[in-house]
């Protein structure tokens, strides 16, 4: 009896045991996706396939649809990478596959992203649109010569650095003093903010613009009532449509067009004048353009001037003679 009791604990033990190794491999297994699942193959090839592993996951819109099967390599030195996609999942012919992480160093994974087309990949079809992820050491060799040049730059710009900032401290000195100043009331500035006499005096000047505009907003003062009057304004758009009308002497002007004709062939006329001038003809052309008529009226304005001082010169003798016929 005794041995019964023990052989039922033993089997009671064992089954616990198996259940519990049963229910942890299962776990692990959908955890690693180890089981085996239905579905049909897809092919994907990656310029590289860093970090990727066989049963690694294949999300869509961050969905589990299936696992990588198989990492292989083409013959032409690329990544061939074999997933396994639920049945009911179905693929775009134009989609495109990526190689992503979950963070810097996580676990890589295909992210599948849907096309436009209306085809949908058959088993064993091939992803052509593929993006590959950035080793990680690889993205590090190439920030470190970046790093470089940076301190290099830093290094040899550590002079013009240091001048500058002391011109900022200098900056920042000068402007604290400015304020302080300001605050004290000196200056021109600081005049202008700690004066009340100067407040007092703005704010009577903005008081009285207010009245004015408080004035020419009632119709008062003249600005006002060319501003408020209807009848001013009435009696302008009168005149102006009486312009338009051809009425009075500026609305004929304008609409007049016997006046314009009359003036155009007036102003034709002058032109034409202007134009025989210039060419010579007539007596003002001629006193113009004729160099001989220049030449004698510049002899006769120099004989003027002779004979003028002849008699200048004549006039005292002409007067002594005078004077003696006179004495006898």
């Amino acid at each position: 009896m005794k041995n019964v009791g023990l052989s039922f604990k033993i089997g009671i033990f064992v089954l616990l045991a198996l259940i519990a190794l049963g229910y942890m491999t299962v776990k692990i297994t959908k955890y690693k996706r180890l089981l085996v699942m239905k579905g049909y193959e897809v092919h994907a090839i990656f310029d590289d396939a860093s970090g990727l592993k066989t049963n690694n996951s294949v999300y869509i819109a961050g969905v589990w649809i299936g696992r990588i099967k198989k990492i292989s390599l083409t013959k032409d030195g690329k990544a061939d990478v074999a997933m396994i996609i639920k049945p009911s999942v179905r693929i775009t012919k134009d989609a495109q596959a990526r190689i992503r992480g979950h963070g810097m160093v996580g676990t890589k994974f295909v992210e599948i992203i849907q096309g436009i087309s209306p085809e949908s990949i058959k088993p064993s079809g091939v992803i052509k649109n593929t993006v590959s992820v950035a080793n990680i050491d690889q993205t590090i060799n190439k920030v470190n010569p970046i790093l470089d040049t940076i301190d290099d730059y830093l290094k040899s710009e550590k002079e013009s650095l240091k001048e500058a900032t002391e011109n900022l401290k200098k900056v920042s000195y000068n402007m604290n003093d400015l304020l302080e100043r300001i605050n004290k009331g000196q200056g021109t500035l600081g005049k202008l903010i700690n004066d009340d006499e100067v407040y007092a005096k703005l704010k009577d000047q903005l008081d009285r613009l207010d009245n004015i505009i408080a004035k020419v907003e009632n119709g008062q003062g003249t600005f006002g009532r060319l501003i408020n009057d209807d009848t001013l304004y009435n009696d302008i758009s009168k005149i102006v449509a009486d312009i338009r009308e051809g009425k009075g002497t500026l609305g004929k002007l304008i609409k007049d067009e016997e006046f314009y004709n009359q003036a155009r062939d007036t102003l034709d006329r002058i032109n034409n004048m202007v134009r025989r001038t210039e060419a010579g003809h007539g007596t003002l052309g001629k006193l113009i353009v004729d160099e001989s008529l220049y030449k004698e009226a510049k002899d006769a304005v120099r004989d003027i001037r002779k004979t003028s001082e002849t008699v200048k010169e004549q006039t005292p003798i002409s007067v002594i003679g005078t004077a003696v016929g006179i004495a006898k």
